[in-house]
């Protein structure tokens, strides 16, 4: 049994008289490893995309990604509403997609145990659309703060786009991945486990959930005040992370563990 499965039985324990059966822990990993599956297949349909366009010039595929899976403005301006939800299981380079795996996989099980399935999917689905529609406030922002800059080329990337600055850039940003999701749950178990101790790449140490995802929302502020690391959709992370919490005092506060 995995460091991880052991870690979570020791927390289910310590919530409940008794550790998960075999059907609690169906219930508590099937659906993580389920949503695992989803991203891995959105991946490698994004890299067999490119693949084709960059080796036979077909672009069939990276056009219907383009128009049907991810967001963007385009998406957003032609009714294409479900690209709110599904962008959430597409990752266009492999850094970001391990990362979000990882989180996903150590966290997904633990928000399933404490909240139920249909809460933790609705933390999912919810910090996705909070996640582009603050992101897509964050970039007009921005936009409007760099009308005299050079205009920059239009780049696929994890999470959010590249440099923007003129109308048509912010047009054709491109928003991939579970960020903005994972941000919700996280800032969820925070509200829900605050001094639950936990570890994240790369400090090598135990720090308690609340100041793990306050440093998170620090960091993510600040990068996006200063434009640091522009290829990453900080505004994402915090649209996600308001979510979370926002769903967890309407919703989640008084929510008695569902497994005892």
């Amino acid at each position: 049994m995995s460091s991880r499965c052991l870690a979570s039985r020791r927390f289910f324990s310590r919530q409940t008289s008794q550790p998960p059966n075999r059907a609690q822990q169906y219930k508590i990993y099937v659906p993580t490893y389920a949503t695992i599956g989803l991203c891995i297949l959105g991946y490698a349909y994004n890299l067999f995309a490119d693949s084709q366009v960059e080796k036979k010039k077909n672009f069939r595929h990276r056009d219907f990604i383009d128009k049907n899976l991810i967001f963007s403005q385009r998406n957003y301006d032609a009714g294409r509403w479900w690209t709110t939800v599904t962008y959430s299981f597409m990752h266009s380079w492999t850094l970001h997609f391990g990362m979000n795996m990882v989180v996903l996989s150590s966290f997904g099980p633990l928000s399933v145990a404490l909240f139920g399935l249909p809460a933790t999917a609705a933390l999912w689905l919810g910090g996705s659309v909070s996640a582009n529609k603050l992101s897509m406030i964050g970039e007009d922002y921005k936009k409007k703060q760099r009308n005299s800059a050079v205009p920059h080329e239009t780049i696929d990337i994890a999470g959010s786009a590249l440099p923007r600055s003129t109308p048509e850039v912010v047009e054709n940003l491109k928003y991939y991945g579970a960020s903005g999701s994972l941000s919700s749950i996280l800032a969820a178990l925070a509200c829900r486990i605050p001094q639950q101790g936990v570890m994240f790449f790369p400090i090598p140490m135990m720090i308690p959930m609340y100041g793990a995802v306050g440093g998170l929302a620090f960091m993510s502020a600040v990068a996006y005040a200063w434009d640091l690391v522009p290829f990453v959709s900080h505004t994402g992370h915090l649209g996600g992370m308001a979510f979370g919490v926002f769903y967890y005092v309407i919703a989640l506060k008084n929510k008695r563990f569902p497994t005892r």
